[in-house]
């Protein structure tokens, strides 16, 4: 936990450095919508930087550890994209807080276990060389895209989409067979 409180002139500093620190993260999440926003690459910093402000604000004033700032930042910033690629301002912070906060599990810790057995289940209905791929991108601390899954497999990039693609298939699938038989 974090001494600082919400109301520390600390946070903007902290923010600016987060920024600074995780700008392959920020431009990993903006790719996508990148060429749909009217800004140039200060301009993304800035939202980004408003963002996990926010998200640290939002964290220190719930006694929340600070190493979810990343995982809450993604949700946010992501949010702000998508609103600046299809011209919309954020008239009201607290659209993105409430967001925010509605991602948010009551109990994270036993959240992120229900999440790996959630995780493990649906894995189950994968074929071996499915399951492998899918386990290697859950474990890659940022996200991937295909050429860096063919790149470490050593198949083509057309390969791991038809891979992913009938996992991703295979998966909703077996959500929808289980739906049926709880039914």
């Amino acid at each position: 936990m974090c001494s600082v409180n919400s109301n520390n002139q600390n946070i903007w500093p902290l923010a600016q450095s987060w920024v600074s620190s995780n700008r392959v993260l920020i431009w990993c999440i903006a790719a996508p919508y990148y060429r749909y926003m009217s800004c140039d690459s200060r301009d993304l910093a800035a939202e980004a930087q408003l963002a996990v402000y926010q998200v640290i604000s939002v964290l220190i004033d719930q006694n929340k550890d600070l190493s979810l700032t990343s995982r809450y930042f993604r949700i946010v910033f992501r949010t702000r994209c998508i609103q600046l690629a299809a011209g919309v301002a954020l008239v009201n912070e607290q659209a993105a807080t409430v967001a925010f906060q509605k991602e948010q599990s009551p109990d994270l810790h036993r959240s992120s276990e229900l999440d790996e057995a959630v995780i493990s289940e649906a894995l189950s209905a994968l074929t071996g060389r499915q399951r492998l791929v899918s386990l290697w991108i859950l474990s890659q601390p940022r996200p991937v895209n295909f050429n860096m899954i063919a790149n470490h497999f050593g198949i083509h990039i057309q390969s791991a989409r038809r891979i992913l693609s009938h996992a991703i298939k295979r998966i909703e699938g077996y959500g929808n067979q289980r739906i049926c038989e709880d039914l």
